[in-house]
């Protein structure tokens, strides 16, 4: 069932506000939209790997911003790609 507005706690938002708010968060939208678009699995994840940073990016936590850094750094290497499709392999057979 969905969700209200009343519910996410913008019952109490202006129009003005709402705007204000979907404006603030598109850049994360057209980073959801590559996610949803990318159909290889490596590229997937490094999509969503810069969805997270983003996210990340807008919180006073330096925790998540450097964990994801270093993940996107790793998945960015020719070496990061090939554990990840290892990953990928190993979690496939799991499945069989």
């Amino acid at each position: 069932m969905a969700k209200s507005e009343d519910e996410f706690g913008m019952f109490d938002m202006s129009i003005f506000e709402k705007i204000r708010l979907l404006t603030e968060w598109t850049p994360m939208l057209a980073r959801l939209q590559t996610v949803i678009e990318t159909e290889d699995p490596h590229d997937r994840a490094v999509a969503i790997v810069a969805a997270l940073r983003w996210a990340a990016g807008r919180t006073e936590t330096e925790m998540d911003d450097e964990a994801l850094a270093h993940v996107e750094s790793v998945l960015s290497t020719k070496e990061g790609e090939a554990a990840f499709e290892w990953i990928i392999k190993k979690i496939g057979e799991a499945e069989e």
